[in-house]
């Protein structure tokens, strides 16, 4: 994986938590109940695949980083 794609799906990511915000405020608004707990909940955990996914990108970058300059310099 190259240094754009790893750009472009950090961005996908970054934009994926912002929908999940807007949700997460739509969810806020929803009358007390089963619904709303499961709608948070729902979010929380895609919330925390996106954290999963966004530290598999940057283990992604380090490698590309590694295999760029093997003595480790920049």
């Amino acid at each position: 994986m190259s240094k754009p794609e790893v750009r472009t799906r950090w961005t996908e990511l970054l934009e994926l938590e912002e929908m999940l915000s807007q949700l997460t405020g739509s969810a806020v608004k929803l009358s007390s109940g089963v619904a709303r707990r499961d709608s948070l909940i729902l979010i929380g955990c895609f919330l925390e695949r996106i954290a999963a996914m966004k530290w598999a990108e940057l283990d992604r970058a380090s490698t590309l980083q590694k295999t760029a300059c093997p003595t480790g310099e920049s």
